[in-house]
């Protein structure tokens, strides 16, 4: 079977709502969640000729006289993976969508994902599947009891059987590589069903449906006909944190689980059509950048949502968090909006201000004390306060209270600390880096709405930001810039950037709000980018920092939104020096970040390839990602950290960050 990814979305919704297919045959293996663990879910057909699995690993039931279907083809669409297989004399396709319309947020937030399936070629077919119990919980939660309860619950037109743990623990898994231990899964079609591992097996077997349901392990189970739709949905309960305010899914505050389930079952035909006639409109957009630049976007599209939850704040803004896949579990992290917001500019700019409010409202509580933009709000799902860069020395102040294994699990209250409480390395901090990211996805917002309201109601922040820009951002001092895994770096030319284009973004906004300091700051970032470009022009491309030649080299990816926002700060013939030296360090996977490594970032290799206004040029830089997604040995959902020779993943999973990619539709 012809590989089109390294990892298949099948349900994908949020963090924590999250399967994948990660072997080309679907029934090759069992279903993952995105960051790797097993949860079992089969699929079934029955036909006169005998039952056949075409979902789940074959292995793990061959032995009840299951046989194996034939996978026929696999496509990837913007909303669905789509499969065909032969079973005997019939034929059955199988199309796994996740309805994550982005101008629709009710749809974008019902916690239902499901499968269209038609039956030909056989007079008579049963469709089954079954959802483990494993799925309820994760497999390494240290739970003194994993069992589970459930039921059936009969509504007009279809049966839903739902489960979950015993003992719900809300909130409780605050880590990085882990789901939920709490929550409700449900499982809706024709006919639904609790049933044990006996019951799975004489169903199988003999045909039985008088499911037992007494033994430990537990399934749900739903049975159609010929053709029709199979839905599965996760009612989480609480879903956020939100600085001691408990928030629920956005979609369940006005809704029912039933609701949505009967959204999906009665209304998914028109839900089928709209998401069509999106992915219609990407494929036509897309093919300007060449055939390889719609594989990349389909690549990123579900993922890049599903690494938020979407809910509303106590005055019913919306909030969209995001779950720092892989990389250390925050949440809400502002260098990880920052590269994700092209797709969510393009198709609802309210997504982007729901990345920000969080960061609006901590940055104003006392414990606080920093005149830059803080790096996140928490640790997902809890927004509890900046994670990131927290003492943890083991004194008598920082003692123990934020790591386990190296990387960050709290939900302690920082918020709640007192101003003179000092908990935050300033070290560790990622100051120009955050101040520019903010100004400019809240320019770019006001570019693409044309609404000031946001900066208006927090003028004084984003004063305070820029201020930090013009003082420390032309030269940056050692420290952090979103690729922290690269390490501290001094007068960092690509920071340097960033930090003119966030101050020409301000100045955007203050004309916008109708200040007349507009041209004050604007002529500050003209002044920046002078000095830039005159440095950088002593070489034959631009250095990596303000004190290393043309022996050294970086990705200008910051230079990306100069041009979006019509800033106009750099010109046209320096970006484009800068993109054609890329070309010269192409390897088979794409252009290093820098001459330090051969490592890249996917989504900043979209940034640059938007750099140019020659079209040949961009698909250059697009191609190697697109082999990447093909044939690299990463088996795991769109990683955006890798190497460039041998495509081997150096880090990140899942990652919202791949919304970058639908950067050149901007232009």
């Amino acid at each position: 079977m012809e590989r089109k990814l390294p990892a298949y979305p099948l349900f994908v919704k949020d963090p924590n709502f999250s399967l994948w297919a990660m072997c080309d045959e679907l029934n090759g293996a069992d279903i993952k969640t995105w960051y790797g663990e097993e949860k079992p879910v089969y699929g079934f057909l029955k036909t006169e000729e005998g039952t056949f699995c075409f979902l789940g690993n074959y292995d793990s039931v061959k032995a009840y006289g299951v046989s194996k279907a034939e996978q026929l083809s696999l496509e990837v669409t913007s909303f669905t993976t789509d499969y065909v297989f032969k079973a005997g004399k019939a034929e059955i396709k199988v199309s796994f969508v996740s309805p994550l319309l982005l101008t629709d947020v009710q749809m974008l937030s019902m916690p239902v994902c499901y499968i269209n399936y038609s039956v030909t070629g056989a007079k008579s077919a049963e469709v089954s599947i079954f959802l483990n119990q494993k799925i309820c919980y994760n497999a390494k939660s240290a739970l003194p009891d994993k069992s589970v309860r459930g039921g059936v619950v009969n509504k007009d037109g279809y049966e839903a059987a739902f489960f979950g743990l015993k003992r719900q623990y809300y909130l409780s898994n605050n880590f990085d590589g882990t789901g939920a231990d709490w929550g409700y899964f449900y499982l809706a079609g024709n006919k639904a069903f609790i049933c044990d591992t006996g019951g799975l097996a004489a169903y199988l077997s003999a045909g039985n449906k008088e499911f037992s349901h007494l033994g430990e392990e537990k399934y749900l189970a739903a049975l159609c006909g010929k053709s029709g739709r199979i839905a599965i949905a996760y009612d989480d309960i609480v879903a956020i944190d939100y600085f001691g305010s408990f928030k629920k899914t956005a979609y369940l505050e006005t809704h029912t689980i039933y609701d949505a389930l009967g959204e999906v079952i009665f209304g998914g035909d028109k839900i089928d059509e709209r998401l069509a006639g999106f992915d219609k409109d990407l494929k036509k957009k897309a093919q300007e950048f060449g055939s390889d630049y719609y594989a990349v976007l389909t690549a990123a599209l579900r993922q890049s949502i599903a690494a938020h939850k979407l809910v509303y704040d106590d005055d019913k803004n919306l909030l969209f968090l995001s779950k720092e896949c892989f990389s250390n579990g925050c949440i809400a992290t502002v260098d990880i909006s920052y590269p994700s917001m092209p797709l969510f500019l393009l198709y609802n700019t309210e997504l982007v201000k729901g990345m920000m409010r969080p960061i609006f409202k901590f940055a104003k509580m006392p414990v606080w004390k920093f005149a830059f933009a803080p790096h996140d709000v928490g640790t997902y799902p809890a927004c509890c306060g900046q994670a990131y860069g927290l003492k943890c020395d083991g004194g008598k102040n920082h003692a123990d209270y934020m790591k386990r294994d190296g990387a960050y699990e709290t939900h302690m209250p920082y918020y709640l600390l007192p101003e003179n409480f000092e908990p935050y390395d300033f070290n560790m901090q990622m100051p120009v880096e955050e101040c520019a990211n903010m100004l400019i996805m809240l320019a770019a917002c006001y570019c693409y709405d044309g609404d000031i309201s946001l900066f208006n109601a927090h003028k004084d922040l984003c004063a305070n930001w820029v201020n930090y820009l013009v003082e420390y951002g032309l030269k940056p001092e050692n420290q952090l810039c979103t690729d922290d895994f690269a390490g501290h770096l001094k007068n960092n030319l690509n920071l340097s950037i960033k930090a003119t284009v966030g101050i020409g973004a301000y100045a955007n906004l203050l004309k916008g709000a109708g200040d007349k300091k507009a041209d004050k700051f604007y002529d500050v970032a003209q002044k920046f980018a002078k000095e830039i470009i005159d440095f950088s022009n002593k070489f034959a491309h631009s250095p990596i920092t303000w004190d290393c030649g043309e022996e050294s080299f970086s990705l200008k990816y910051n230079l990306a939104f100069d041009g979006i926002l019509g800033l106009k700060l750099f010109p046209q013939e320096f970006k484009e020096r800068e993109v054609s030296f890329y070309l010269e360090k192409l390897e088979k996977y794409g252009v290093p970040l820098d001459n330090r490594k051969s490592y890249t970032k996917s989504d900043w290799l979209c940034w640059v390839a938007s750099l140019t206004e020659d079209n040949k040029k961009a698909q250059k830089i697009i191609a190697p990602i697109a082999e990447f997604l093909i044939s690299s040995p990463c088996r795991v959902p769109f990683c955006d950290w890798y190497d460039t020779v041998s495509g081997a993943q150096c880090g990140f999973q899942a990652r919202s960050v791949q919304g970058g990619c639908f950067i050149l539709l901007l232009k």
